[in-house]
C-alpha cells in the first residue's frame, strides 16, 4: 500500500459531483494491467482508500460474461484481462487530481485521470489481491421479482418482458420514493405493400426473456433475448439486447441491421416510447429545454404531439429537483426521421391507468440499408438543480482519460 501512495500526489479525496457518472474504461486504456487475472484488478484513490468498481469480462464476439440466471456463460470468459473487458467506477468516487509529483513511480500500476472541463480527478489501477475491496454497493437487485433499487431510483421488471412496469423516482427531502410511472408504453405502427396494409404492435408484442445477469456494485447487466410477436404464431426478427443499470443511469443500446432499404417492404413507420405517468405525476412537469417546451402533466396541454426530431434532445419529467430524464441517441440519418417528436397525451384506453403518457415518437420514413446504433438513456436526478443535463452532456461529451506516464 506504501508504494501506491508514493506513486502519487499527497492530497485529499474531496468530492464534490453532483452525478454518478460512470466511467468505463477498456483493457486497451490500461495496457499495463491486460492480462492480469481479473479477480486480482484493484481501484484505489490516490490516498490508497478502495473504490467501488467492477470488472466485466467481454467475448470476442462482444458478449458480457454473465455469472447468473439460467443460461450463465461463464465458460465464455477466461479470466484475463482482455483488450475488451471493462473496468467501471463512478468519477465521483475518484479523488481530486491537482498535480503529480516529479519521479514518482506507480507502484506497477496504472494512474488514470479523468477530466471534465476544468475538473480532474485520478484513481490508480493496480493488480494486488492484498489490497482489500470496498463494501460500498450502489445497486440492489432481486432477480426472483426483478427489481433494482439505487439511491436515485426503482424500477420493476415484469416476467418476459424488458421495459419496467412500475418505476420511482427518489424525493429526496423525505429520502423516499415517489411511485412515479406505472408501465412503459410502446406502440409500433408500420405501413407495408404501399402503404395498403397497417399493422400494429404494442409493448405486449415484444417478449423478452432475461437469460442472464450480473450486478456488481456499480452496475447490473440484463442481457435479454426478445422477438416481436406478430400474432397468428409469427415470430418477427430476434434480437439481442444488454440493459446496462447504473446507480444514477440505465442504458439500453440496440444494434439494427436493415438488411434492404426500409422503403422497400414499408412506406412509413413510427414508434412511440411514452411511460404512463402515475396519478403523483400530476405535480410534475414534462419538459424540453431544448425546444424550450413545459408542460404541466395534469394541465390543459394534454394531446400533444410537438414536431422534433427528438435524438439528441433530452426530455425530463421533474417535480423541483426531483424526476428524471430521457435521452434518445440514434446514428439513423435525420432526414429520414422527418415526423418525429415529443408526445403528451391522456391514456387512451381504460386499461392504461394514469393520469398522461409523456415521451417521444421516432417515425422512420427512407433509412437506406446498413447498420444503426439506436441507444436510450434514462437518467434520474441527484437532488441538485441541472444534474439531469449535466449527466446528459456527458453522455455527449465523454470524460477526457489520461495514463500518466512516469
Amino acid at each position: 500500500m506504501s508504494d501506491i501512495k508514493m506513486a502519487v500526489f499527497l492530497l485529499s479525496a474531496v468530492v464534490f459531483s453532483v452525478w454518478a457518472e460512470p466511467v468505463v474504461l477498456t483493457g486497451r486504456d490500461l495496457p499495463r494491467m491486460l492480462g492480469k487475472p481479473v479477480s486480482e484488478l484493484r481501484v484505489l484513490g490516490l490516498g490508497g482508500n478502495a473504490i467501488p468498481f467492477q470488472v466485466d469480462e467481454v467475448t470476442l464476439g462482444g458478449e458480457y460474461v454473465l455469472p447468473m440466471g439460467e443460461r450463465p456463460n461463464t465458460v465464455e470468459g477466461d479470466g484475463k484481462f482482455g483488450e475488451r473487458d471493462e473496468i467501471v467506477f463512478l468519477f465521483e468516487d475518484a479523488d481530486e487530481f491537482r498535480g503529480r509529483r516529479t519521479g514518482s513511480g506507480a507502484g506497477g500500476g496504472e494512474v488514470v485521470v479523468l477530466s471534465r472541463g476544468a475538473e480532474k480527478r485520478a484513481v490508480v489501477v493496480l493488480a494486488d489481491k492484498s489490497v482489500p475491496l470496498s463494501p460500498k454497493r450502489y445497486i440492489q437487485y432481486d432477480h426472483t421479482i426483478q427489481r433494482i433499487a439505487t439511491s436515485f431510483y426503482y424500477a420493476e421488471f415484469a416476467k418476459n418482458r424488458f421495459h419496467f412496469v412500475r418505476a420511482g423516482v427518489t424525493d429526496f427531502k423525505t429520502g423516499e420514493y415517489v411511485d412515479l410511472t406505472n408501465e412503459l408504453r410502446v406502440a409500433i405502427h408500420l405501413r407495408a405493400l404501399f402503404g395498403l396494409v397497417p399493422m400494429a404492435y404494442t409493448e405486449d408484442n415484444i417478449v423478452c426473456l432475461v437469460r442472464r445477469y450480473k450486478v456488481g456494485p456499480v452496475r447490473l447487466i440484463r442481457r435479454g433475448d426478445f422477438h416481436l410477436n406478430m400474432g397468428l404464431g409469427v415470430k418477427g426478427s430476434k434480437a439481442a439486447v444488454n440493459q446496462i443499470c447504473y446507480p444514477q443511469a440505465v442504458k439500453v443500446p440496440v444494434y439494427v441491421n436493415l438488411p434492404i432499404r426500409f422503403r422497400t417492404l414499408f412506406s412509413q413507420a413510427y414508434i412511440e416510447m411514452t411511460p404512463v405517468m402515475r396519478s403523483e405525476g400530476k405535480q410534475f412537469n414534462f419538459t424540453v429545454p431544448s425546444e424550450k417546451l413545459a408542460f404541466s402533466v395534469g394541465g390543459e396541454r394534454t394531446d400533444t404531439l410537438h414536431a422534433a426530431m427528438p435524438a439528441g434532445k433530452l426530455f425530463a419529467l421533474r417535480n423541483g429537483n426531483m424526476g428524471y430524464g430521457w435521452l434518445l441517441n440514434t446514428t439513423m440519418p435525420p432526414a429520414q426521421l422527418d415526423g418525429s417528436g415529443f408526445v403528451m397525451r391522456r391514456p387512451p384506453s381504460p386499461e392504461r391507468k394514469g393520469a398522461a403518457e409523456c415521451g417521444f415518437r421516432l417515425t422512420v420514413r427512407d433509412v437506406p440499408k446498413g447498420s444503426y446504433d439506436i441507444t436510450n438513456w434514462v437518467l434520474f436526478s441527484g437532488g441538485a438543480e441541472g444534474d439531469i443535463e449535466r449527466l446528459g452532456e456527458s453522455i455527449s461529451k465523454p470524460l477526457k482519460v489520461e495514463i500518466l506516464k512516469f
